[in-house]
């Protein structure tokens, strides 16, 4: 962007205004001087003219922060966000017990029912969840809705932006109805939480941050007595415990917010990593759970044509330590993954055979127990070790 688009900018945000100078603002992204010389804001303020979003996603937007203006302002504390955490019980029961917990185990998670289960519902909760379906015409189109969601839970691909932004709530980082990260109730920008508002989470990666954290370097190195070595020296700091120890603050630094910024992105990016870790784990999980009950399920009916069918389901899938084991063995020449045998070696997908190194391939003539016996080795089993 600019430096003219981002004066512009500027001068039509009143929240950024009241946080930094133009220079400060303009050295967040690396430009140099001011191209011109600010226009003052006029008082009142009078309804900002809502900018293209092909100006770059800091710009998105960013006007129509009133209720009338087509959106929300991610860079304003915003009432309309999710704030609804729903932690996934199933998985922390998986993530501490694994899939087959002892009996022991299960006394535990008893005895911590608030953290493994979900509540119970409430006795007004039941008895509306009946009632509805008594309502003439409401009852059978929440039948037919259940049937349908449980019949398209096997079927429809995993949202993962859904299970994302769930555990980014989780952390206190909200988003908004299109993706964005924004600024909930109360919050503010400068803090761990909002200080990435306006960028899409979904498309968030390390770069997003370390951009951010160049910059701000940069402009901390020309204004202040802090060296390259400090700086990086700070990052990896809280890249390691997600904390920043020292006692360093704006003020001491003579700055305005440049220095909690460098830390508190930082400390959002530490976050971050945890809980897209934490959501791919989720995600792999919830993938293992349902070809595991699909093979469940195929038992239980005693259909050898479903069995197949989600076994060919565990070969085209992407690695997944939860369905094919530890250690990654690469796809066979059929295109399909390979399996860990958990007995220092991979299996074919296809074939059964033993894959001895880590492309999938390897030896393929010789037939390993059959079909069924090679998934030992990962969470999806037909047999239980």
């Amino acid at each position: 962007m600019s430096p003219q688009n981002l004066t512009n900018v500027y001068n039509q945000n009143p929240t950024l205004q009241g946080q930094y100078t133009l220079q400060q603002y303009l050295d967040l992204f690396g430009q140099g001087s001011t191209p011109t010389t600010p226009t003052p804001t006029p008082t009142p303020t009078p309804t900002p003219t809502p900018t293209p979003p092909s100006q770059g996603i800091i710009n998105q937007n960013i006007n129509q922060y009133q209720s009338g203006g087509g959106g929300n302002n991610p860079y304003m504390p915003n009432s309309n966000v999710n704030t609804n955490y729903k932690p996934d019980y199933d998985f922390r029961q998986f993530s501490e017990y694994g899939m087959n917990p002892s009996t022991m185990d299960v006394k535990q998670m008893d005895m911590n029912q608030n953290y493994f289960n979900a509540p119970t519902p409430s006795a007004t909760q039941q008895f509306l969840s009946k009632a509805i379906n008594f309502v003439p015409g409401i009852g059978t189109v929440k039948r037919g809705a259940e049937f349908l969601g449980n019949t398209l839970k096997g079927i429809m691909p995993i949202n993962e932006r859904a299970i994302l932004e769930n555990e980014l709530r989780g952390a206190g980082i909200f988003t908004d109805d299109i993706g964005r990260i924004a600024i909930g109730p109360g919050g503010k920008y400068n803090t761990p939480e909002g200080i990435m508002a306006g960028y899409n989470a979904n498309q968030m990666t390390d770069k997003t941050f370390d951009k951010r954290t160049g910059n701000i370097g940069k402009s901390l190195q020309e204004k202040t007595s802090l060296t390259e070595q400090q700086i990086n020296d700070i990052v990896n700091e809280i890249a390691t415990t997600g904390k920043y120890s020292g006692t360093l603050t704006d003020e001491e630094l003579g700055v305005k917010n440049l220095f909690s910024n460098l830390v508190n992105v930082n400390m959002s990016k530490f976050n971050f990593k945890n809980r897209k870790k934490k959501s791919q784990d989720i995600r792999n999980f919830r993938e293992a759970k349902r070809i595991q009950d699909e093979l469940a399920a195929a038992a239980a009916a005693k259909s050898k044509a479903k069995a197949l069918a989600a076994i060919k389901r565990q070969g085209r899938a992407d690695y997944n330590p939860n369905i094919h084991g530890p250690n990654n063995y690469g796809r066979g020449s059929d295109g399909r993954q390979s399996f860990d045998s958990g007995q220092g070696f991979g299996v074919n997908s296809t074939t059964g055979g033993p894959v001895s190194n880590r492309t999938g391939r390897g030896r393929t003539d010789y037939r390993y127990g059959g079909r069924a016996s090679y998934f030992n080795g990962g969470l999806v089993s037909l047999r239980r070790r």
